[in-house]
């Protein structure tokens, strides 16, 4: 027998090639594109140290895509050399990368994150890791009920994480809800800890409609449910019932936003409302360069995309403000510069989408022409790049686009006749599963420089301009997708152009604006009880044809 034995280093020589292959993408069979960088491999070298390379290499970009290059790289040169070189902020995304993609960190590296929290719940008995894993737990509620891990705790879990006063829910629904997700999923054996469970739920504070709608329907089995709920309904139709104070929870760790304008004075801040703080505070400045952009949020991104620049020229610039960072990245251009357009966020299974719909393009810049758009792109992320798809029944700009059950509608906006900008009532709806557009019921008022958003089921439509009246509009109407019918609603407490709409803590925002004369910094919410609009904090400064988007309570722009 003939035996030939390397040096102790063979292995690792053979490994540092491969290493510095993959630096040069040279003879690397696979790979990752995440928001338009590449990521070369070898196969083989990432299956050596994860099972989940290989059978779900599909799946690998959708799961890198909300991380930051320095976490990928990282991951990936460990694979490589067995060494982690990254800062102490990247940390806790590296090993959640690391869990996502079941690639095996070193004990010392190892931490208590929002991936793994739960299963440390479950199974630790190191005090100082429960209490951390308690705490993200209970900031990271909403999200992590839904998931497998929750689904899988005991009932003594669940029930702990409760009753705790700070959790952070968007409202008591959120609680009731879980409590249904996790009893149904062993509904056999879990409908005996209901009446324990519920008693973790603050039912009083549950409005009365979905008392009856949901909670009677769920826990009709359960004599001791039913009797809490029977006196909460009860106490509630009863209008000289002074209810006792129940200990409130805080509100899940959200915060509002408004962004951009229609002035580039707008663009460089963003305006905050921090709801545990009940006050808007302006962000450091961003360097959006634009105006009359569209925004949307995607995970931690707020995405810019196109508007106007300085020389009042379209563009096709888009960008990302990292909301954890504070950091702005650029993503691939738009195929069309367009301005006073709109833009929605939509999800096709795992693939995360944004769009951009219609507008207008300013081509001279010196005569001020240019053309209506009816042209829509879609951005997706698992490409990392734009597409064309089937466009408006009629072009429009200046309009307003929202989401209901997987379905776009663009309502209004504006047509220029003879010369003169004409307001539309027309509303254009857009299913993903046909990529068709169809027309739905005509709004009562046309309008535009107004806007919409999806309030409990029903698409609510508010201010605006009426060019042929020269007037601006205090009128609200809101659509029933399932009827196809408009319905006239309180009217806002003055005319206003370019306002935003945002649904925050469950309920109904009206912000900025303008009266011809002058900008606002005015709020307005909607109280339900008595159909009214009602002042609340103003802004930090005035806005006009912002974009209001809720974001997480942890952004730090």
């Amino acid at each position: 027998m003939f035996v030939v034995k390397a040096k102790s280093d063979f292995a690792a020589k053979r490994v540092e090639y491969l290493y510095e292959a993959m630096k040069k993408d040279k003879k690397c069979d696979t790979g990752f594109s995440v928001r338009g960088r590449n990521f070369p491999a070898h196969l083989i070298v990432l299956m050596a140290c994860s099972e989940f390379f290989g059978p779900n290499e599909g799946l690998v970009e959708d799961i890198m895509l909300p991380f930051d290059y320095e976490v990928i790289e990282a991951i990936l040169n460990y694979c490589y050399t067995g060494e982690i070189n990254i800062g102490e902020k990247h940390r806790t995304k590296l090993l959640e990368l690391a869990n996502l993609l079941e690639v095996k960190i070193p004990p010392q590296f190892k931490t208590v994150n929002n991936s793994n929290c739960l299963k440390v719940l479950k199974s630790s008995g190191d005090s100082e890791l429960l209490k951390k894993a308690m705490d993200l737990t209970t900031e990271n509620f909403e999200t992590l009920h839904k998931t497998q891990d929750f689904l899988n705790l005991p009932a003594s879990n669940v029930i702990e994480i409760l009753k705790w006063d700070d959790l952070l829910v968007s409202s008591e629904e959120s609680v009731f809800n879980a409590v249904k997700l996790w009893v149904n999923h062993d509904d056999a054996n879990r409908k005996k800890e209901l009446a324990q469970l519920m008693r973790s739920v603050r039912v009083s504070m549950l409005p009365l409609e979905f008392l009856v709608d949901e909670v009677m329907t769920f826990c009709h089995s359960c004599a001791e449910c039913m009797t809490t709920i029977r006196q909460a309904i009860k106490n509630k139709n009863d209008k000289s019932f002074i209810p006792r104070e129940t200990p409130r929870r805080k509100i899940k760790g959200k915060k509002m936003a408004l962004v951009g304008g229609f002035d580039l004075d707008d663009t460089n801040t963003i305006d905050i409302f921090d709801g545990l703080e009940n006050n808007w505070t302006l962000s450091k400045n961003i360097g959006i360069n634009k105006c009359r952009f569209a925004s949307v949020v995607v995970g931690d991104w707020i995405v810019i995309i196109g508007g106007e620049n300085s020389s009042q020229e379209s563009v096709t610039s888009v960008e990302y403000i990292d909301l954890k960072s504070g950091q702005k990245q650029p993503l691939k251009p738009l195929n069309q510069a367009r301005k006073d357009f709109s833009a929605v966020t939509l999800s096709r299974g795992s693939s995360t989408d944004f769009y951009a719909i219609g507008g207008f393009e300013v081509r001279n810049i010196e005569k001020q022409t240019g053309s209506i758009l009816s042209s829509v792109e879609r951005w997706s992320s698992k490409s990392g790049d734009w597409e064309i798809i089937t466009p408006l029944l009629v072009g429009v700009d200046s309009h307003s686009a929202s989401v209901i059950a997987d379905k776009i509608y663009i309502t209004g906006g504006r047509r220029y006749e003879n010369g003169k900008g004409t307001p539309m009532n027309i509303v254009q709806m857009y299913s993903v599963e046909t990529n068709s557009w169809t027309y739905r019921a005509h709004m009562i008022q046309g309008r535009y420089g107004h806007s919409s958003v999806a309030f409990k089921g029903k698409l609510y439509v508010a201010g605006g301009y009426d060019r042929q009246t020269d007037n601006n509009l205090d009128s609200v109407e809101y659509y029933d997708p399932n009827a196809n019918v408009w319905t006239a609603f309180t009217k806002l407490p003055k005319p206003a152009y370019g306002i935003s709409l945002c649904c925050y803590q469950n309920k109904l925002l009206s912000m900025g604006g303008n009266d011809k004369k002058y900008y606002f910094i005015d709020v307005w919410e909607y109280d339900e009880t008595s159909k009214s609009w009602k002042a609340s904090t103003s802004l930090s400064r005035t806005r006009l044809k912002a974009f209001a988007h809720v974001i997480p309570y942890d952004s730090i722009i």
